[in-house]
């Protein structure tokens, strides 16, 4: 792909592949250094839209080896950026951009990209593309939705719930991005394999079973099993 966007330059741009623009990349320095600082000091309340710049910018992508190209941009966004080290030595950039909806959840949001990456590269396969970004937006379907390098997320409620919902999107780099799998004819090669390797991190980073709340009191006293293994052994009992 080898995309251009022009649009007022007082937005900010998250999209998959690599930012070719100079202008662009230091605009996005100075945002994350504002961030940092509200990051410490608190963020402002309120989330209204600030007029467009009568000025435009023409910022281009490109991206190889992907079977999809998504971007979003809003005037709203603070940005936030960590890198992830591979085992192999490589880096990769971690990217989180939001606004002031929950923002104080999405303060390690980057933390959260960050450890996505190098907790699936360990156990999957090495991340192959220059960043990953996880951006915060307006969403009607379900709690995410994933596209090679870059994923939007939804509202989430708690930061512990941002962590599982970003560890998940950023997941699907793997299952369906690298694999390029079809999920209408497998779904168990995306969401399936998918999920699995997110509960992994869940159980690995906050040492419980995540889903045993969900079942009923007189249910939990009778099995020790979460709400998704006894899903799972009901299928199995089905011969599904």
């Amino acid at each position: 792909f080898d995309v251009t966007i022009t649009l007022p330059e007082n937005y900010v741009v998250g999209a998959t592949g690599t930012l070719q623009t100079e202008s662009e990349r230091r605009f996005l320095e100075q945002k994350i250094t504002e961030t940092e600082a509200l990051v410490k000091g608190g963020f402002p309340k309120g989330n209204d839209f600030p007029p467009s710049s009568p000025v435009m910018k023409t910022i281009r992508f490109t991206a190889d080896n992907v079977h999809d190209f998504a971007w979003f941009a809003d005037k709203r966004f603070h940005v936030l950026k960590d890198e992830a080290v591979l085992p192999s030595g490589k880096r990769v950039d971690a990217w989180a951009m939001f606004t002031n909806q929950e923002a104080d959840l999405w303060a390690k949001s980057a933390f959260y990209v960050k450890r996505a990456v190098a907790f699936y590269s360990s156990l999957v396969g090495e991340y192959p593309w220059p960043h990953a970004t996880a951006v915060q937006s307006a969403l009607s379907a379900g709690a995410g939705m994933e596209y090679p390098m870059i994923t939007v997320i939804g509202r989430s409620g708690s930061a512990r719930a941002l962590d599982d919902v970003i560890t998940h999107e950023v997941g699907h780099n793997w299952f369906y991005g690298i694999l390029a799998s079809n999920e209408r004819d497998h779904a168990w090669m995306d969401e399936g394999m998918n999920t699995y390797y997110e509960f992994r991190y869940m159980r690995k980073h906050y040492d419980d079973k995540r889903s045993s709340q969900q079942l009923p009191d007189f249910i939990q006293k009778s099995t020790d099993h979460d709400l998704y293994e006894l899903a799972y052994l009901l299928q199995c009992r089905r011969r599904l």
